[in-house]
């Protein structure tokens, strides 16, 4: 117990110093559920207390996908007054992904971290441990060759082959800094995205672990058409829930995301959230997106991926090519 209080301390220093910046007189946030690791939420309280700003513990219930994204009214109308959001359920990503927090820093009135559906581990080890100022500079000029250009296609060796139009305004950076209102990260992180707004077609394969499924036994085959998951091919348990997932909940086929992770000490693990971080792996995600609510937002890693702008690689197999 000792051990994990000392990497939980360390880890919630860093958070709350480097990564947020929390400033004297802010009021922070930090929301979670029955089955967080509650030594971070605590120590994160502390830090935040040191740095002469005020805490609030809020613990919402633990969400089913129907719900996954959804806040207590209580926690939705307290988010008035933050100025800053840490999302630390371990059930769901509902502070991440709530439409409440999500106005209030696209209004650039809170800032938030996303530290959702992650144990005590992903905030000490891995992905967390790696140089973020260094990655922050790798971040930018991926985002600048990505929103100059007009497509982006995705391929790989088992059958991947997806594009999608480029809209230069989707294409946002998390590389763990929100320290300004209206920005959001994650811990660990480290990705440069895009919410395909203008749609996406095509196929993937997707042979990395699935959100909280785990990895399927075989590949699992998505086909896409005009922005729409419209078939989901495979065998074992994780496929069969994730067609579960998609056939019940509204918008959940909505095809959401397309990333590149760029955090070379991310494990690759079997863990979705460590994984969909580590450089060079590409994920993507079903459900919810800006301008597309859905209860649920699932991403899917694809290893060993080759991805081009307008022709131009920026991975090879699955190997980042700035």
């Amino acid at each position: 117990m000792g051990a994990r209080v000392i990497d939980a301390i360390k880890a919630a220093e860093a958070v709350c110093r480097k990564h947020l910046n929390v400033q004297p007189g802010e009021e922070v946030v930090i929301v979670v559920d029955q089955d967080t690791d509650l030594e971070m939420a605590y120590a994160l309280a502390g830090v935040v207390q040191s740095v002469g700003a005020e805490y609030t513990i809020a613990m919402m219930p633990t969400r089913a996908d129907r719900e996954a994204n959804v806040l207590t009214r209580f926690i939705d109308k307290g988010l008035e007054a933050a100025d800053v959001l840490i999302g630390l359920t371990k059930s769901s990503g509902a502070p991440c992904y709530s439409a409440v927090a999500q106005k209030r820093y696209y209004d650039k009135k809170m800032r938030s971290i996303s530290m959702v559906l992650r144990s005590l581990n992903h905030f000490t080890r891995g992905g967390a441990t790696a140089d973020y100022d260094q990655m922050a500079e790798v971040a930018e000029k991926l985002a600048a060759i990505w929103r100059a250009g007009r497509e982006i296609r995705v391929t790989s060796a088992k059958g991947t082959d997806l594009r999608a139009p480029i809209v230069p305004d989707r294409v946002r950076i998390e590389s763990g800094f929100a320290t300004k209102a209206g920005e959001e990260c994650a811990f660990s992180d480290g990705e440069v995205y895009m919410y395909p707004t203008a749609g996406a077609d095509g196929i993937v394969i997707v042979d990395g672990p699935l959100y909280k499924l785990g990895l399927p036994s075989e590949p699992v085959r998505l086909e896409v058409a005009g922005g729409r998951v419209v078939r989901i091919l495979g065998k074992g348990r994780s496929c069969a829930q994730l067609q579960r997932i998609v056939a019940s909940v509204p918008n959940a086929d909505n095809f959401a995301e397309i990333a590149v992770g760029i955090n070379p000490a991310s494990l690759r693990n079997g863990d979705f959230e460590e994984e969909k971080k580590a450089l060079g792996n590409v994920h993507v995600a079903v459900g919810k997106m800006p301008t597309v609510y859905s209860a649920i937002h699932m991403d899917l890693v694809v290893y060993d991926c080759t991805v081009a702008i307008d022709g131009k690689v920026i991975v090879q197999d699955g190997e980042l090519k700035l």
